[in-house]
């Protein structure tokens, strides 16, 4: 049966992803009322197919499947087919992704789901590809079995569908208890307990595909600089960050880090570059500094951040989401070099290479067959000869090979660039530069981070907050391309963080009050039977479930809201009441946690310390303005809540939930008791 909206309606959207499917053939409607009743009007199944601009994946589908005719005409016959940009509703992919991991095991995109006309699933995919194969239906012959099955047996579709909604409803509990003593295991236990996914010779964890698992890491990080780590599991850690950034999931000409490997080497990236993964990265490797500064980990924070600066910093002053993985077409075309054209790179930018030519192709891992497709090299390095390069004089080299690589890349058509700004992500960096500024110890890497945050803080309240009233709270707007958006629990948990992370570099009590009272907000609005919820609440055509536990593209929001009640209730009587409140949940996801360490390290973040382990520091406000406590930054671990005082005296005091430890007055006093000397110790030289 033909209808009036037998036409592709995306033409008009401001959504980069949904712009790249405006000419297909199929007609795609947006996720709205209208899409929804028409699809109970005419009684018909729906296609959700979800993903974003700089999707691979999401790129090769549309032009194998959704350019093609033949399957077009399937699709619109039988479906009413919807399209959206996973960035624009990160609730409605984050409820489909659960579906699919109920389903299927796991998710990803393009996620491609098929639902009952009001809008329950009963299959779900990722890819599809145009021909039939072996173990895998074309999106033709899926769809085809899928409108039949619906036909000719919708009891049973029901019945099934309506299981995996019940199923998606539940928060995350534990199969089974884990046992332990005291209020939580030690980071070794943990540590110790996934050393048999510890890949020994790559570095990392698991087999291909690897991801960076960045909140991992940064738990790990931290728990080894709180000297909580033995030496042998700590080596593991570190040898695994610098392997990331020896790999080609690091970009070694301009910085930042591509979104996964697709071996075990960490060799050859899934091209497209992620906001998010840089927020991670940065903060990763501003406290693995502090423990392990080499050329690798350093260099990479001035690159990145370069980066940043150079291709993500929109002129409102907010980040863009994502680079694609294809330029002209082809997946990874800008970023590779075969072994002539690096030779020829190499020859023109350092006149004395002559007999140290092979030395350096073997540093970066080219050859003539090459390391990727088509005799194209992924530049990375080679870890086997890390001593040789990392040398200073070798070091050097590598740095100018690394700029003349950028410089010859930009002669080419560059991948596209998402211009859509993402509040939640926006957040994330803005706390990994606060990362950068308060761990780095280096000048030229701390002017570098201030400089963008001074930026995007201005252009975060311009673009991503929506000013109320004189007394009405301030909404968040989630993305810059949709105006309409559900309040989601990642937005607001981000906020808060990023608000408090700035009071403690500022001491501006502007941004504390910010992050306590929306922490409160939170609580109020989306805590529901004993768990928070993704959003404030449910949305046409699928229910408001429970937030997610699990790391998934990037931190999990409830990890972080776990972790901040935790550590500014020292500081908030009326955090200390929810903390109180949820002590319960907070015991059920200990055992989840636990479950699995590797996918959920911000939740161990938050979980680790015991309750006596948070402290508050206060101290005087004026040592922030006269610049003489900023030195002690790097030795803040995350768990102290820094608090400034006005008074005319110097006094400070370092508290725990039901006393004050140890207080004094004066700088020096501070530091004395902060860094006690060891028997044995020198003298400081004056």
């Amino acid at each position: 049966m033909s209808s009036t909206q037998d036409f592709n309606h995306l033409k008009s959207e401001n959504s980069n992803y949904l712009k790249q499917h405006a000419e297909n053939p199929v007609f795609w409607r947006t996720y709205s009322d209208a899409a929804l009743k028409e699809a109970m009007d005419q009684d018909k199944p729906v296609l959700l197919s979800i993903g974003y601009s700089s999707c691979h994946w999401c790129h090769v589908m549309a032009h194998e499947s959704f350019e093609d005719q033949k399957t077009a005409q399937i699709l619109n016959e039988n479906f009413i087919p919807i399209k959206v940009d996973r960035e624009e509703m990160p609730d409605l992919d984050q409820y489909y992704q659960m579906i699919c991991q109920l389903m299927n095991g796991g998710g990803g995109w393009p996620l491609n789901v098929f639902l009952t006309p009001d809008m329950q699933p009963y299959f779900c995919a990722t890819y599809l590809p145009k021909e039939d194969q072996q173990n895998t239906p074309s999106l033709a012959t899926a769809a085809q079995q899928l409108a039949k099955a619906y036909k000719d047996d919708k009891d049973t579709v029901h019945k099934n569908a309506k299981q995996l909604i019940e199923a998606a409803k539940t928060p995350a509990k534990a199969k089974q208890e884990v046992e332990f003593q005291g209020e939580f295991p030690p980071a070794g236990s943990i540590l110790n307990a996934v050393r048999d996914f510890s890949d020994t010779k790559n570095g990392g964890y698991g087999k291909a595909p690897k991801f960076p698992q960045f909140p991992f890491y940064e738990f790990a990080t931290e728990q080894i600089l709180e000297g909580m780590i033995p030496e042998e599991l700590a080596k593991h850690i570190v040898t695994s960050v610098e392997k990331m950034l020896m790999g080609g999931i690091y970009d070694h000409a301009r910085g930042g880090v591509h979104r996964y490997s697709v071996d075990e080497q960490w060799l050859v990236p899934h091209f497209e570059k992620m906001l998010y993964d840089q927020a991670g990265l940065l903060k990763v490797l501003s406290k693995l500094s502090l423990l392990y500064p080499s050329p690798l980990i350093l260099d990479s924070l001035v690159q990145t951040l370069t980066y940043l600066e150079s291709e993500m910093l929109s002129d409102d002053n907010y980040f863009f989401t994502s680079q694609d993985a294809d330029s002209e077409g082809v997946e990874g075309l800008y970023f590779t070099f075969t072994k002539e054209e690096f030779i020829d790179v190499v020859t023109k930018s350092n006149e004395d290479v002559g007999e140290k030519l092979e030395t350096i192709l073997s540093w970066f891992r080219f050859t003539d067959e090459g390391n990727f497709e088509k005799q194209l090299n992924v530049v990375a390095l080679n870890p086997e000869k890390r001593d040789e390069y990392i040398r200073p004089e070798n070091w050097e080299m590598v740095r100018k090979i690394k700029t003349a690589l950028l410089e010859e890349r930009q002669k080419r058509i560059p991948p596209k660039t998402d211009n859509k700004g993402v509040a939640s992500w926006n957040f994330q960096m803005g706390v990994a530069l606060i990362d950068v500024l308060q761990y780095s110890k280096i000048a030229p890497i701390q002017d570098a981070a201030s400089k963008l945050l001074k930026r995007v803080t201005e252009g975060i309240h311009k673009t991503f907050l929506a000013h109320g009233g004189e007394n009405e709270r301030s909404n968040i707007i989630a993305t810059t391309t949709k105006k309409d958006n559900s309040l989601l629990f990642e937005d607001y948990v981000f906020f808060a963080d990023f608000q408090l992370r700035l009071y403690e570099i500022s001491g501006n009590e502007i941004f504390k009050n910010n992050g306590i009272e929306t922490l409160v907000y939170i609580k109020d609005n989306f805590f529901k039977k004993h768990f928070y919820t993704r959003a404030l609440e449910s949305e046409k055509g699928y229910d408001n479930i429970p937030a997610p536990v699990f790391d998934q593209s990037f931190r999990s929001p409830l990890g972080t809201c776990v972790f901040l009640i935790r550590k500014w209730s020292l500081e908030s009587p009326q955090l200390a009441k929810i903390l109180a409140e949820l002590e319960p949940t907070i015991g059920d996801l200990k055992h989840v946690a636990l479950q699995n360490p590797l996918g959920f390290g911000e939740l161990l973040r938050g979980l680790i310390y015991p309750k006596a382990a948070f402290k508050k520091i206060s101290i005087p406000l004026a040592w922030l303005r006269d610049n003489k406590i900023q030195t002690m930054f790097p030795y803040f671990s995350a768990r102290f809540a820094v608090n400034y005082h006005e008074k005319e005296n110097e006094t400070w005091e370092i508290c725990n939930y039901n006393a004050c430890e140890l207080s004094g007055e004066g700088i020096e006093n501070f530091k004395e008791v902060f860094f006690p000397k060891k028997q044995g110790d020198a003298p400081e030289q004056s």
